[in-house]
């Protein structure tokens, strides 16, 4: 028996020690020697709480040792045998549960910081964590709820919360609409994915993830009425062509650059056919503009809707519902609803900034692609597509491919047209115009006198890179008109603070200007990084933080060649210029 109780105390992981009343160890487990092996001074602190211990055989515990690395919880007591005193010591190793706590902690300021709500419960249903965003969701106190059962917390039982059918299925509902009461009446409205949490083939926990329905309904008709605020355009001094959702035509567009001219014809001559079209520009250069002026140059689609959804703005589980629509049944509180495939009919579909749409979700489009049919969610007729399907985005496509934010093979399939619109940087010369026009809107809709801008400021402005693109030049024509009081022209002092001080740095440094500068700056940049790789261009690109094709085109740009062999790099299939 004594043999088969050592042999326990050697595989217990808690450090056992006793002393004499001499403070002399006469006993330690495995753990213990091991223990005071690594740390010698802890037999140090051992004697001194032993001298703390009153001899009347009660368990004293300590506050906690750091050792080295280790943080310990040190527990005593004194017992007698045969008339002689000895002092128990039981040590734990806390370090693990310390680390543990600091985890949780984190883990807990992170879910205390995101926008959906989030409950953790047991797996008998106690409430272990309730976050923030829940709390205002459903108004709460976390301290009042946190380890009661959920049916304690809320007007459900076992047949009608997800949590508690979620512990006896263990498998997850998904986006399932709750309309439910807590115990202080307030009636919520969610939508929400509860999930089991399993180890060793146990349920062991439930969470679930919760979004705000008003806000998610809000999102649903902003997009359903197509309410865009980033056009370049003001809607007061455009064609009203409603019916058909958009506001221009490719008349709309304003510039006489030979690059804006080349691109307004390549995209006249894409508008005569049905091909999906990808348009990549920088932000604020008119995407959309160019998109709806194809939409109504082509005679069949101009008839028809022009339907438009933004890919970044909407989570993908309501935008896959969203494109190709939902039947009845199809989950909990589905009902038959047109998806914008539907809606635009033979008119267009806008998919803009497709590269923010979930890789997942762009495998289903490419299939509606390839075969021209799709299906509602849940549904099992196959419907056709008729509209024509036109995306955009705001970063390179060579980017978009290297980084994989849009599949190759989709890649192919929805640029089988690529135009690109070039920034304003690049089309200088447009820039009066456009300065014209703005000052023209805004002093109409302002109710202010016909003004124009310095002939100082106006130089100024046609140095400017602008890199918010027309979007910024047209605010900051909006922000300078509404600053004006009774002065004829447009005054630095009248710009917003911010660009002012920019402009006026551009302004003094007439001798070289800007543009010039950072240009030079540039290719200096480019030759150092090829000549320091031997002319590699998949190297040089790496090193310039830029995809090779981004290099090619800039070395292009500058004229840049081998100093050794002077050959020019080409841009294999180059459908930017």
């Amino acid at each position: 028996m004594l043999s088969l109780l050592q042999k326990a105390l050697n595989e217990t992981k808690t450090a056992i020690i006793i002393l004499d009343s001499k403070e002399n160890i006469i006993y330690t487990n495995q753990y213990a020697h091991a223990l005071l092996q690594d740390n010698p001074e802890l037999k140090d602190t051992i004697s001194t709480l032993s001298n703390t211990c009153p001899y009347s055989g009660d368990l004293k515990k300590g506050e906690k040792i750091k050792l080295n690395e280790k943080t310990l919880m040190p527990s005593w007591m004194s017992i007698s045998k045969d008339n002689k005193d000895f002092t128990l010591f039981c040590i734990e190793d806390c370090s693990h549960q310390e680390e543990l706590e600091e985890l949780n902690y984190c883990y807990a300021a992170i879910l205390n910081s995101i926008n959906e709500g989030v409950l953790l419960a047991d797996s008998k249903g106690i409430i272990r964590f309730y976050n923030n965003q829940l709390r205002s969701f459903e108004g709460l106190d976390p301290d009042k709820i946190l380890g009661r059962h959920i049916t304690e917390v809320y007007k459900v039982n076992s047949m009608n919360s997800e949590h508690l059918t979620v512990l006896k299925t263990m498998s997850p509902i998904t986006d399932r609409y709750q309309k439910y009461q807590t115990v202080n009446n307030k009636e919520v409205h969610l939508v929400a994915s509860t999930y089991p949490i399993l180890k060793n083939g146990k349920i062991i926990s439930t969470y679930s993830i919760s979004r705000n329905m008003n806000k998610v309904k809000e999102l649903l008709e902003n997009t359903r009425l197509l309410q865009k605020d980033y056009l370049p355009i003001s809607e007061n001094l455009v064609p009203n062509t409603s019916k058909n959702n958009t506001r221009y035509t490719l008349d709309s567009i304003i510039g006489n650059s030979q690059k804006l001219r080349v691109l307004i014809e390549k995209a006249k001559r894409a508008a005569q056919v049905l091909s999906p079209i990808l348009i990549y520009g920088e932000t604020g250069t008119g995407k959309e503009l160019f998109i709806q002026g194809i939409h109504n140059e082509n005679s069949i689609t101009k008839n028809h809707p022009f339907v438009a959804i933004n890919c970044a703005a909407i989570p993908e589980s309501l935008l896959e519902s969203l494109l190709f629509g939902t039947v009845q049944g199809a989950f909990t509180g589905s009902r038959n609803i047109t998806g914008l495939i539907e809606q635009a009919g033979r008119g267009t579909l806008y998919l803009d900034e497709i590269n923010s749409m979930p890789l997942g979700l762009q495998a289903k489009l490419l299939r509606v692609l390839q075969e021209n049919k799709y299906r509602r969610l849940g549904g099992r007729e196959e419907l056709p597509v008729e509209c024509r399907i036109v995306s955009s985005t705001n970063v390179d496509p060579a980017e978009c491919l290297e980084k994989s934010l849009i599949r190759k093979d989709l890649y192919y399939r929805l640029s089988v047209i690529l135009l690109r619109i070039p920034p304003l940087r690049e089309r200088r010369e447009d820039i009066p115009l456009l300065t014209d026009h703005f000052i023209k809107l805004f002093s109409m809709k302002y109710g202010k006198p016909m003004i124009t801008v310095s002939k100082k400021l106006e130089s100024t402005f046609s140095k400017y890179d602008w890199p918010g693109n027309v979007r910024e030049l047209e605010h900051v024509i909006e922000s300078s008109v509404t600053m004006i009081e009774d002065e004829a022209s447009i005054m630095p002092e009248h710009l917003p603070t911010d660009l002012a001080s920019i402009l006026q740095t551009h302004s003094n440094a007439e001798a070289v200007p800007l543009s010039d500068t950072l240009k030079k700056a540039e290719k200096e940049a480019i030759i150092n990084a090829l000549e320091e790789n031997y002319w590699n261009v998949s190297k040089s690109a790496a090193v310039l933080g830029i995809s090779r094709q981004n290099l090619q085109y800039r070395m292009r740009k500058h004229s840049v060649t081998n100093r050794h062999t002077m050959n020019t790099p080409t841009i294999k299939g180059d459908r930017h210029k």
